[in-house]
């Protein structure tokens, strides 16, 4: 019997955030459904009332539990012998704080978008409350559902390429959707308007690189040089940033993160060298990971095949030949956290569940990993250390 049969049912969801004029709520509902795992029953989908009460109508939400207020959402939604067991956090991050602390504090487990805050202090702060209230905090760097993401961290893991050296890290796109800016300036995403912090861009997408080099390599930098620059007329926040990084072990890495890296749609892979071989993975052709041994042929090796460990065999849905893609690993990330809600529910081994997935200690270090490059951007490019 499976630990959702045990359980008895599906989880009840709802979302803050995540509207239909979202960018990424859509997203988040596809991966949520894939399992079959959750079911959407309420939310504060919007801060603007129309695009809320639409949102709800067009999802069939009881329109008692489609809310304009998220601090009613949790209290509310607590009270209820029905109410939701986790909620989705899909906001700008200046208020990720307030609104997961709320959920929270009401019982309810939380799945949060990136990056965690806008400050080093606010990140701690929620780390903290993860700590005091006990619930699950899980943090939608989706990426690291990948099987051969996952691949990669296994056989670094295993010493398969032996000490690191170097760590080359990309999330560079440019599609006209963020390589240019709107006439009107009323117009721009949340992500380019400049009271969001002129960095954002570290945090929408770099965040996501910066999370994949730990997740891969199981190192975190303890320093990092940065500059960013601005190239699209109009634009009053940077859109390309290159950052180098020094590990204690000695190996020394880059990242580079970009909006104006022309006709690119997306742009995240990695390049990871050590002293026996390296691998290579790019998310355009995410099925294949390339290992490249110092002596030996390279091979290409691919989701869904024998001979991976229980962790990724699990991550890969289809026998090889059969794409899988985005929709799915970020699907892995929400099917990993179900099992963990569960098992906090129920008295079983959440760690054992959490143990592949990002949370609140990861969404700190990429906060931290922000700060650290705007003030070496702001001094020229110094040296700054990561603590």
């Amino acid at each position: 019997m499976s630990d959702f049969t045990r359980f008895g049912r599906r989880l009840r969801l709802g979302m803050v955030g995540g509207g239909f004029d979202s960018i990424i709520g859509e997203t988040h509902r596809l991966a949520f459904q894939a399992d079959g795992h959750y079911d959407l029953v309420a939310g504060a989908f919007s801060i603007d009332p129309a695009v809320c009460r639409e949102t709800g109508e067009g999802l069939f939400i009881d329109p008692a539990r489609v809310y304009t207020d998220y601090r009613a959402m949790a209290s509310q939604e607590a009270a209820r012998a029905d109410g939701i067991d986790v909620v989705v956090i899909a906001t700008p991050p200046g208020i990720h704080g307030d609104v997961a602390r709320a959920f929270m504090d009401a019982g309810i487990h939380v799945i949060c978008e990136k990056p965690l805050t806008r400050t080093v202090e606010d990140a701690r702060e929620l780390g903290e409350d993860v700590a005091r209230t006990g619930k699950v905090f899980v943090l939608t760097h989706c990426y690291s559902g990948f099987p051969m993401v996952r691949q990669a961290r296994d056989m670094i893991a295993s010493g398969a390429l032996g000490e690191l050296r170097l760590v080359d890290m990309e999330f560079a796109g440019g599609s006209p959707g963020v390589s240019e800016e709107p006439a009107d300036p009323g117009k721009r995403h949340w992500r380019f308007q400049p009271q969001n912090g002129k960095e954002m861009l570290l945090g929408e997408v770099g965040s996501h690189a910066y999370h994949m080099m730990r997740y891969v390599t199981g190192l975190t930098p303890n320093r990092l040089s940065a500059t960013m620059q601005t190239f699209t007329p109009r634009r009053e926040v940077y859109d390309n940033a290159y950052l180098n990084f020094e590990f204690a072990t000695g190996a020394v890495g880059r990242l580079w993160t970009s909006y104006v890296a022309t006709g690119t749609q997306h742009g995240l892979g990695f390049r990871i060298y050590g002293e026996k071989a390296a691998l290579e993975w790019h998310e355009e052709d995410g099925e294949y990971l390339r290992y490249r041994p110092l002596r030996g042929p390279e091979q290409m090796l691919r989701a869904g095949q024998d001979e991976t460990s229980p962790f990724v065999a699990r991550s890969a849905r289809f026998r090889p030949g059969h794409t899988e893609g985005y929709v799915l690993a970020f699907a892995n990330i929400y099917r990993e956290a179900a099992l963990a809600i569960i098992a906090a529910e129920t008295g079983g081994d959440r760690e054992a569940h959490l143990a592949g997935l990002p949370g609140v200690e990861d969404g700190i270090a990429g906060v931290q990993m922000i700060a650290a490059a705007a003030e070496s951007n702001r001094d020229g490019g110094k040296w700054v250390a990561l603590s």
